[in-house]
């Protein structure tokens, strides 16, 4: 009987939301399931966006801002939804990335915009970005978790059993992994038929979807090979396989709106606009040229090993050894004005008291020590740590540097790679000053007989220099560019 009693009570709560939450959907015509009304999605919207602004900050370029605004306000003058109040945002951010909110909040990283080759490639992001929002995508996910959530709770009642938890969180994941296979296709098909609207070519969404495909075959096995997690947004493999028959058809349908204009691929346009776009981490952490560090506000200079993957933030630099089977992490404290040494630093400060093979010495004039800590904690869990500091008296810093391995039980294995990095540490010399100067996307006119390989040897990028330079310019993996043509370098 109480069995009974539970598919009756879930059958009427099934029964219930469909019936309060069905509407035509503005971008398809179709019936959806939705329990938020349009006023709601806005406020929500709006709400949200004011979360976003707060973890990103706005790439400070107005004119480049602008152009990413007037591509996006005309893209969605023609969609279902066009008086939405639209806004696009260029985020300074490096990773690859665009996403959107509901209400009509749309974002792009400037790292997304360092791989696009033209303004039709970038339209055709927006364009599928604007896709989600008329589709109403993240209002139809939330309204699928709350008719979980309240199926589940039916079922907590009427069986007695606990809670099934909070399923009820609107974005959950979408905005890294996209929505599925499904409303990943109806916002290409949607994007594509903005384009046609709009005159640029449909065509260009295959042009991007491949783009970040590569990009994220690319990531997926330089992480596997440097044994770290890959950055991978939206899912681009699982969403858009290959030879995507439903993809094809949507371009074609989009196609019957309009095939869009040779003219408004605006390639060198697009370059033009880009040149000088910031690459890479924020230069606050500090710049890294190779496998060199140079710091403009600490006024220094560090030497990574060769081959070291080396990752700069506002609080620490880390560096990552090939497989991610060592760590060093270098950071800046306040140095005490007290007469504290470095050891008395280490010690107290640190808390690091079980030290072996303690020596004071000088580093680059600098009072210092180094020293292992026995046992000490560290990303792979307690062991035996390298640890030294520097003391810089002009500047009141304690530079802090502490190494340790996966495997290091009883022995750094990375050791002599610690202390020669240790050893590295140097002032800022004068004529050394314009290498902190941030890292940027330079578009340049191609001379005669130049290759992808004299372009690699004087770029600032470390590691797959040419791979990273082919990805940038969408050629393949034998292609050389083209004398006159305007090519993206990283310097």
């Amino acid at each position: 009987m109480k069995m009974l009693y539970s598919v009756n009570l879930l059958g009427i709560v099934g029964v219930s939301l469909w019936l309060a939450g069905c509407a035509s959907n503005p971008a398809t015509g179709g019936v959806d399931f939705v329990l938020m009304s349009e006023e709601s999605e806005i406020e929500l919207g709006e709400t949200s966006h004011e979360q976003v602004m707060k973890q990103f900050r706005v790439y400070p370029d107005p004119d480049l801002q602008d152009y990413v605004n007037s591509i996006g306000q005309r893209l969605a003058s023609v969609s279902e939804r066009p008086n939405l109040k639209w806004t696009f945002t260029l985020v300074d951010d490096d990773a690859v990335n665009a996403f959107a909110i509901p209400g009509g909040f749309i974002y792009i990283t400037r790292g997304m915009m360092a791989y696009l080759n033209s303004e039709a490639e970038l339209a055709a992001v927006i364009g599928h970005e604007i896709g989600h929002v008329t589709g109403r995508h993240a209002v139809r996910q939330d309204s699928k978790n709350k008719v979980v959530g309240a199926v589940s709770t039916a079922a907590s009642v009427a069986t007695g059993t606990g809670g099934a938890g909070d399923l009820t969180n609107m974005f959950g994941g979408v905005l890294l992994s996209g929505y599925g296979r499904g409303m990943e296709l109806e916002a290409d098909s949607l994007g594509a038929r903005y384009l046609a609207k709009t005159d640029y070519p449909p065509q260009s969404m295959l042009e991007v979807i491949d783009i970040l495909k590569r990009r994220e075959q690319f990531e997926l096995e330089r992480a596997r090979l440097e044994g770290r997690e890959p950055r991978v947004y939206h899912g681009w493999f699982a969403s858009h396989p290959d030879n995507d028959t439903r993809l094809s058809e949507a371009i074609d349908a989009a196609s019957e709106v309009g095939f869009g204009s040779p003219d408004m691929v605006r390639r060198d346009e697009y370059l033009k606009r880009i040149n000088g776009l910031l690459w890479g981490k924020s230069a606050a952490g500090g710049v890294i040229r190779g496998n060199k560090l140079y710091h403009a506000g600490l006024r220094m200079k560090i030497t990574f090993p060769e081959g070291w993957r080396v990752e700069s933030a506002q609080s620490a630099i880390v560096s990552h050894s090939p497989g991610d089977q060592a760590t060093l992490h270098v950071r800046s404290l306040p140095m005490p004005r007290d007469g504290t040494s470095p050891e008395q630093f280490m010690r107290g400060k640190l808390g690091l008291e079980n030290l072996e093979d303690g020596k004071a010495l000088t580093i680059a004039g600098k009072p210092a020590y180094i020293a292992i800590a026995e046992r000490a904690p560290s990303p792979y869990g307690p062991r035996p740590v390298r640890t030294a500091v520097i003391f810089d008296q002009r500047k009141g810093k304690a530079f802090v540097f502490s190494g340790a391995g996966r495997k290091d039980l009883s022995k750094i294995a990375a050791d002599r790679e610690f202390i020669s990095t240790i050893f590295s540490f140097d002032d800022l010399k004068r004529n050394e000053r314009p290498l902190t100067r941030p890292i940027a996307v330079r578009v340049i006119e191609i001379g005669p007989g130049t290759t992808i390989e004299v372009l690699a040897r004087r770029s600032a990028l470390s590691g797959y220099v040419e791979q990273q330079l082919r990805l940038l310019n969408d050629l393949g993996p034998h292609d050389q560019p083209a004398t006159g043509q305007l090519f993206k370098v990283i310097e």
